[in-house]
């Protein structure tokens, strides 16, 4: 029980080590996983192996019952571990553009699939789909999103003969030519991540704990030095040395106070922004705030647009969606549910 937890906690935390890192070094710190892509065409299967950016044809296969897929996989994988993916040409996939406000280019998939039946034929219950942001247009505040969507009913009737062919379970649904990962509806899990790289991770733990030991090794000497000076003048001037520890303490204490009026916003302040920066068409139901960071629940006729409104806005920053927005049948309003971090010294 504990050795599953210590695993579970040592995954999340390098999971989010690494989504921390660059997106130049996280090559660095993931092997690539091999994939074995299946293509179905005129009841024929043609095969390849992907790895590390590389591509190998594997050949192609009449469907029929001499196919053996357990024989043509284990020939192409060679012994190795590997992800089945299913590619999908432009005729089984559609593929559009759509332009969104750039504060939602994080949760652009989510965003779409809210939209998906307005954007494309299909709705979000009879489709698999994917998002991807294409272009970011920062001085228009703008991104273009690539959207590849396709019918549920289109794959899952490939999906329904591959297992009848003995195919196993197929991990990844992509577009021909695209990282995409089709997924039904907003349910779909995400792949697994790719497998460690663990001498890099070893390079970087050894390096994080030498970057975080050399100040401590170094403040504790100079605290040394600082104590022996210290009980130096207490010999020569222990008066004068509690007068100056009395001024630092009181010093501190107006330090701290000081900052916490900065970092603490007001209530009122909040509402008074707030207040000058929300559009007319919008309602705000429900305002919380923790620290510096505030939370806004209502209603608005353009609740996308919000973002962009209050990113605008110096008393505000880090704005996003903390909930996917939904319509409010009675009203006719989009509702949301935002965060935002405040600058109290504003």
């Amino acid at each position: 029980m504990i050795i599953e937890k210590l695993k579970h906690f040592m995954s999340w935390w390098g999971e989010g080590l690494y989504r921390g890192l660059p997106s130049s070094l996280r090559s660095l710190f993931r092997v690539s996983q091999p994939s074995l892509t299946l293509y179905m065409a005129n009841e024929r299967l043609a095969l390849s192996w992907q790895q590390d950016g590389k591509r190998r044809e594997c050949g192609e296969y009449v469907l029929d019952s001499t196919f053996d897929f357990a024989r043509i996989a284990k020939k192409a994988a060679r012994s190795r571990n590997y992800q089945l993916k299913l590619e999908l040409d432009e005729k089984q996939a559609l593929h559009l553009q759509h332009t969104f406000p750039e504060g939602v280019q994080d949760n652009i998939k989510q965003v779409v699939g809210y939209q998906l039946d307005r954007i494309t034929p299909f709705s979000l219950d009879t489709a698999y789909f994917d998002a991807k942001v294409a272009k970011h247009d920062k001085a228009n505040k703008m991104v273009v999103a690539d959207i590849y969507v396709s019918p549920k009913t289109h794959i899952e009737q490939y999906l329904a003969k591959l297992r009848a062919l003995g195919v196993p379970d197929i991990n990844v649904i992509s577009a021909i030519a695209s990282p995409t990962q089709l997924t039904k509806g907003l349910s779909g899990t995400a792949t697994t991540s790719a497998p460690a790289s663990l001498w890099p991770f070893y390079l970087f733990i050894i390096a994080l704990i030498a970057s975080l030991a050399a100040p401590i090794l170094y403040k504790e000497r100079r605290l040394g030095q600082i104590d022996e000076a210290i009980a130096s003048l207490q010999q020569k001037a222990s008066a004068q040395i509690e007068v100056r520890d009395q001024l630092l303490a009181a010093e501190e204490t107006l330090t701290f106070i000081g900052e916490k009026r900065k970092t603490a916003p007001v209530m009122l302040d909040v509402v008074e922004h707030l207040s000058a920066e929300i559009p007319p068409h919008t309602w705000v139901e429900r305002l919380e705030i923790n620290g510096n960071q505030v939370q806004i629940r209502g209603e608005s006729e353009q609740a996308l647009s919000l973002i962009d409104t209050l990113e605008i806005s110096p008393y505000f920053e880090a704005v996003s969606f903390k909930s996917p927005v939904t319509r409010n049948p009675n009203s006719g309003k989009d509702k949301f549910h935002l965060q935002a971090n405040v600058e109290a010294n504003q």
